[in-house]
């Protein structure tokens, strides 16, 4: 079965982990949540959201998903992009060919300037931190979602079910991506 984690820290935008994680479980993956930064399995998102976790990331930091998922939001972004073992774990599934996905200031904090990922790719942010993209490397872009290879990058809380439908596209098929967009009347 296909597997993704989705990274959540402190602070996380809560629709840009649950539209994705709800879009990728319609799609038959598997996914596990995984508490970043936190000394239990429960994390509070943005808007005193809280979010039971699967696992510590501690516990999964070295494992290899077929896609690793990082929701926006502040102080959410920044909470990922200061952990080392999060910086390590998407810069292995990068290296592995995996599929690296992330929403928001993601993007731009993370995924730029914290692991240098979207240097010589193409890749999209919330206004104010796809900056970030050009300043190391990359191309910024206005699209809704952009998928470049294997990088699949979002711009906001606006954009999370189409971010979870690219995420699908990549990992398992645009056909099933469609059907799912259908069922669930995204224009």
């Amino acid at each position: 079965m296909v597997k993704a984690v989705v990274l959540l820290a402190p602070g996380f935008e809560p629709l840009e982990a649950s539209a994705p994680i709800d879009v990728l479980r319609r799609a038959g993956v598997e996914v596990v949540l995984a508490a970043v930064g936190s000394a239990t399995l429960y994390v509070e998102g943005a808007h005193g959201i809280t979010i039971h976790c699967d696992k510590k990331f501690d516990e999964i930091a070295n494992s290899l998903f077929d896609a690793i998922v990082c929701p926006g939001g502040l102080p959410g972004a920044s909470n990922l992009a200061q952990d080392v073992k999060v910086v390590a774990a998407l810069k292995s599934h990068f290296k592995a060919n995996k599929v690296v996905a992330a929403i928001c200031a993601s993007p731009g904090l993370v995924l730029s300037e914290a692991c240098k990922l979207t240097k010589g790719k193409k890749a999209c942010a919330y206004p104010g931190f796809d900056d970030k993209i050009t300043e190391n490397g990359g191309t910024k872009v206005e699209d809704k979602v952009c998928i470049d290879g294997k990088l699949v990058t979002s711009r906001g809380p606006g954009t999370a079910i189409l971010f979870g439908l690219g995420i699908v596209e990549v990992l398992v098929s645009k056909e099933k991506a469609d059907d799912i967009k259908k069922a669930m009347l995204v224009e």
